[in-house]
Order: C-alpha cells, then sequence, then structure tokens
C-alpha cells in the first residue's frame, strides 16, 4: 500500500468515526472490488436538537495522490437551500480545499460550513 493509499484510508476512518450514519463510503457498493481512491458521500446538517429541515449531500472524490492534490467536492441533494447560500458553499468548501492542500484533513469540511447551513435552517 502506497503512502497516498495509507493516509486515504486513514482519513476514511476519520470521517467514518466523526460522522456516523452520515458517512457513506461509494467504493463499498463497487461489484468489482478493485482498489482505487476513496469516494465518499458525507450527509451535512446544522448541528442541535430538533428536527431540521436543511441538509445537504457532500461528494468527495480523491486523485490518486491525495492529499497532494485537492479532492473534487460536489453538493448534491440540497434541501432547504437557496440557489445563493448554495454557491456560498460551493466556493466555502473550494476555498478550504485549496487552502488544505497537501493536508490529509483536506477533504474534511470545516465545521463553518455545518454552521451556515445552520443559519438557512
Amino acid at each position: 500500500m502506497s503512502d497516498y493509499s495509507l493516509q486515504q484510508e486513514n482519513e476514511l476512518e476519520a470521517l467514518a468515526s466523526i460522522y456516523g450514519d452520515d458517512f457513506t463510503d461509494v467504493r463499498a457498493e463497487d461489484p468489482w472490488k478493485v482498489r482505487r481512491p476513496p469516494e465518499v458521500f458525507l450527509k451535512l446538517r446544522p448541528k442541535g436538537l430538533g428536527t431540521r429541515f436543511v441538509s445537504v449531500d457532500l461528494q468527495v472524490r480523491c486523485p490518486d495522490t491525495y492529499p497532494d492534490v485537492p479532492p473534487e467536492l460536489e453538493l448534491k441533494n440540497a434541501k432547504g437551500l437557496s440557489h445563493d447560500k448554495l454557491e456560498e458553499l460551493k466556493a466555502e468548501l473550494g476555498t478550504l480545499a485549496r487552502a488544505r492542500c497537501g493536508e490529509v484533513r483536506s477533504a474534511q469540511p470545516e465545521p463553518v460550513l455545518v454552521q451556515l447551513l445552520g443559519k438557512s435552517d
């Protein structure tokens, strides 16, 4: 296993631990169990108690050389978010991914994104 693969798998373990049921490793659904870089979905929603009406799925696709190259990030299945708020979240994600290039945690969304979702709820 290469250094990149080891770093990627360690980060996936951390994300799975942090997000629990809100974490999905898309590779687990592959019929062919061929090694490939991580691709995951994270369900993002505001923190706190009660029913929330705002959520968005973050699809993270890591290139072979992640974390030296930032992951591809895409927001999907947005609920309760205006187009402007969704664009703001996309811009913030892109900025964070580029700023953290070279760090293993560049695929982890910052708590500020969850806070932005909370302001929309």
